[in-house]
């Protein structure tokens, strides 16, 4: 999902003046570290990114007591593990580029990549811990827990060439969406909401976080490489078999050869044009319109507000992204 930083302000509304804060405590992470260590965190930080997550720790958190300092502690706690993820995920896969630059694991190597990982999912925990809640270090504990769940399934998935809607869905909840709802439940518990805005507002973010990664991989096959920042079709040819894929799957005769194709993990090309030539994109992009339509529906419990109208608009935006 790439929004250019002109557009930031439009989007997070209320708390796009507060983002940025993120970004400047992650980078004060590398100061008076091992050099590798400062070198490496730069590298990672640099590159920038939207700060999704961060910035729905922060509309939450506008939802009731606007506690910023504490909520900008949770925040960059939060985009430390999805920053760790995105390490372990690019070795897992031997990425040589993320965002269109170049991964820690290209420019250093494999083991300097999953250590620097090691070390952010530490920091994250440390970065919660100032905030003196048994709650949300659960909460914390739990959703990493949930990701490596997602991500061990995903890894399963890709070796087996399992191709079920139900296993997907399993994984995504894991491996994206656990850390959406986090970021919206632990900004309403830091600022002091009722444990139903709590319920509603972890919902929101548990839908969101489905569509948007359903959306992300119909942009896998729709986006180009300027886009994707690498090649369409990428998660197919790594091995993962996302919606689109299973949808189509779903419509050929056992004696198809795209089917016997996606099964055996070869001929990835003819598989990404039958995806695209069909009408699963489309059907896929509807699943996502419909978890996107079950976040707004949590929302309709909350007052009109600038922080409200945001959320809203994030969860269009997360699906106008395909285009």
């Amino acid at each position: 999902m790439v929004i250019p930083v002109t557009e930031i302000a439009s989007i997070y509304g209320p708390v796009a003046d507060d983002v940025p804060a993120v970004g400047e405590q992650l980078r004060r992470l590398s100061h008076n570290r091992h050099p590798l260590l400062g070198e490496t965190l730069a590298h990672v930080f640099d590159t920038g990114g939207k700060r999704i997550r961060p910035a729905l720790v922060l509309l939450s958190g506008r939802l009731g007591v606007y506690r910023r300092d504490e909520l900008l502690t949770l925040a960059t706690s939060v985009e430390a593990v999805h920053t760790a993820t995105l390490l372990h995920d690019d070795t897992i896969d031997a990425a040589i580029t993320r965002r269109g630059l170049a991964t820690v694991s290209a420019l250093w190597d494999s083991k300097v990549a999953i250590l620097l990982g090691d070390f952010l999912f530490a920091q994250s925990a440390e970065l919660a811990a100032r905030l003196n809640s048994v709650r949300i270090m659960t909460l914390l504990s739990e959703t990493v827990m949930d990701m490596s769940s997602g991500e061990l399934r995903q890894y399963s998935s890709t070796r087996d060439r399992t191709i079920d809607q139900g296993d997907y869905f399993a994984r995504i909840r894991g491996k994206t969406a656990s850390l959406f709802a986090m970021c919206c439940e632990g900004g309403a518990i830091v600022s002091s909401q009722t444990d139903e805005e709590v319920r509603r507002l972890r919902d929101y973010g548990m839908n969101l976080g489905l569509a948007f990664q359903i959306a992300d991989d119909v942009l896998d096959f729709t986006g180009d490489d300027e886009t994707l920042g690498k090649p369409a079709g990428n998660d197919l040819r790594q091995g993962t078999i996302t919606l689109p894929a299973i949808l189509l799957a779903e419509q050929l005769p056992p004696e198809s050869p795209i089917l016997q194709y996606l099964h055996a993990g070869i001929e990835h090309g003819e598989v990404i044009r039958a995806v695209e030539q069909s009408e699963v994109l489309e059907t896929a992009l509807q699943s996502a319109r419909t978890y996107a339509q079950r976040a707004l529906d949590a929302l309709c419990h909350f007052p009109d507000s600038e922080a409200k109208d945001a959320l809203v608009h994030l969860a269009d935006t997360v699906i106008a992204r395909r285009t």
